[in-house]
């Protein structure tokens, strides 16, 4: 959230409530987020800053640009210092829905935005209006993944991953990877689904 009293600490971001905004131990989901992401390369929007963990591995990917929109004044100012000797990165400061107008189409985009007011819109809204067809959008999912079972697990991931985004398709694919979360992470469980939608 944009007002918001963070503290930085090296290995996380925590807010004023002491909840966890993000952890260097995410390192492994923001890479294969990134990959993912940019598997088509050209232009790439990334909806949050947090760390610049994924914004780094998105920087290690074949793309041509790479725009960052970050809500909070503290951590675009760091997104800023992070962009200095990157030509290619454009940092945007403010709300995604606010700037939604004054923004292009991409081949990606990674919607990794903590509290975010307008959940509701961001599917439809990156799916419909800043995706270029073919174009890749994945987003983080902290869904609790220990209720999801044995042979019910894709379909219970799916039903639960559109009430948890809204999303109103069946195109949500995903890929799953191995992680070991601390207890204080609010993902359980070792492993991570991974979604992301290609725009057909």
């Amino acid at each position: 959230m944009k007002n918001s009293k963070l503290e930085f600490l090296t290995d996380r971001i925590i807010d004023e409530n002491g909840y966890i905004v993000m952890m260097s131990w995410e390192d492994s989901i923001m890479k294969k987020h990134a990959e993912i992401v940019c598997s088509n390369g050209g232009d790439i929007l990334e909806i949050g800053f947090g760390m610049g963990i994924s914004a780094n591995h998105i920087q290690n990917q074949d793309i041509k640009s790479h725009t960052i929109i970050e809500i909070h004044p503290e951590v675009a100012r760091r997104a800023r210092e992070w962009a200095k000797d990157k030509p290619t990165v454009i940092i945007i400061e403010g709300d995604w829905y606010d700037v939604i107008d004054d923004l292009k189409t991409y081949d990606g985009i990674f919607y990794d935005a903590f509290q975010d007011p307008n959940l509701r819109k961001v599917c439809k809204c990156a799916t419909k209006k800043l995706l270029k067809r073919d174009g890749i959008f994945t987003f983080y999912n902290d869904y609790d993944i220990t209720n999801v079972l044995h042979s019910n697990r894709q379909i219970n991931f799916r039903n639960n991953i559109f009430k948890r985004y809204f999303i109103k398709n069946n195109n949500v694919k995903y890929e799953i990877i191995d992680i070991n979360p601390p207890p204080e992470s609010a993902i359980n469980g070792e492993k991570y689904y991974v979604p992301f939608i290609v725009n057909n």
